[in-house]
């Protein structure tokens, strides 16, 4: 079996088992699409009916930011800037607004997220090589000019946008409804969810899923008080693959060792009422920097944050402080 079919495999069964799902309260009198894209599942729930010509609007959508941000795909722009060996490139405004994120996000989290790991993911199987013999090196950075909307990149370390590229498609699809007056609806791409106005006259509920359990078991659930919420989760209790020699390998790599990462946190949920784009980057710095900094970070920066973490073999539910805002 390839590299690449046992990482699609890996990152389905990691969407089915760490998936925030939605409850079957939202089943009731509402429409819904869905399809398949990223190795994973996507759907659209909504109050209102949501035409063909909104679904193929969607996919397009869908299937713009894949050839913008996949690893998997030769022909992406992501993948012929990690092969190009030009250190400058101008990009399109959708790759300019995610590696925009991504850097902040790096920023404020101390360095735990970084997107420029990509030679290491793909050196562990979770990405295509494209038989190219990947050495990383120590430096991975690189620069935006806004001005001219562009990128240097101050290695040739490969990029790697898995972390963020389902946030800001389920970012953009939202945009796209509400711009079309669909404003009720319920996205997921593959865990990366928003919840928007009302099922009916009723919230949307979201159980966060049980990392232990491989059936539909929610450990708590929410619902989007707010007319606006961004869900994202992030946790390798499953998403993994075992090496030649047996040993586990994780996709989320810490920046620090670049090593797949070994802490006690088996699950990571973040809400945003901003942006799906940045509760899917930083779910992934939290999974990365362990459990301690993780609510320290998240209480600074305000962002509600839960834990799932195994601690001396006993499972523990840790919140940050916005977690318990009433008003999310």
């Amino acid at each position: 079996m390839s590299r690449q079919l046992i990482s699609k495999l890996v990152a389905l069964i990691a969407g089915i088992a760490l998936i925030l799902v939605a409850y079957n309260h939202n089943q009731s009198s509402i429409y819904l699409i869905n399809g398949n894209a990223y190795g994973t599942t996507w759907s659209i729930k909504s109050s209102e009916y949501i035409g063909d010509h909104h679904k193929e609007n969607i996919i397009n959508i869908i299937n713009r930011i894949d050839y913008v941000a996949s690893n998997y795909k030769k022909e992406s722009e992501i993948s012929k800037i990690n092969q190009s060996k030009n250190n400058f490139h101008f990009v399109s405004n959708d790759l300019f607004k995610i590696l925009s994120i991504a850097k902040e996000v790096e920023e404020k989290s101390l360095g735990f997220y970084n997107i420029l790991l990509g030679k290491i993911s793909s050196n562990l199987g979770f990405s295509p090589t494209f038989g190219n013999e990947l050495v990383h090196k120590k430096n991975s950075s690189f620069k935006l000019d806004e001005k001219n909307q562009s990128l240097e990149k101050l290695s040739d370390n490969w990029f790697d946008l898995s972390s963020i590229a389902k946030g800001y498609a389920v970012q953009e699809i939202h945009h796209y409804l509400v711009k079309e007056n669909l404003v009720n609806h319920l996205i997921d791409i593959g865990g990366e969810i928003i919840a928007s106005g009302n099922n009916d006259d009723e919230s949307w509920k979201i159980g966060i899923q049980n990392p232990f359990s491989i059936l539909d078991d929610a450990t708590i659930v929410i619902d989007n008080n707010l007319k606006f919420i961004a869900i994202a989760s992030s946790g390798e209790y499953r998403n993994y693959i075992s090496d030649k020699n047996g040993n586990k390998q994780t996709h989320t790599i810490n920046p620090k060792t670049l090593k797949s990462i070994e802490n006690e946190i088996l699950s990571v949920s973040v809400i945003s009422d901003i942006s799906a784009t940045y509760a899917d980057a930083y779910a992934t710095a939290f999974n990365a920097m362990g459990a301690e900094l993780a609510l320290s970070l998240a209480n600074k920066e305000d962002i509600a944050l839960m834990l799932i973490v195994n601690n001396s073999d006993n499972v523990e539910i840790l919140y940050s402080n916005k977690w318990y805002d009433k008003n999310i």
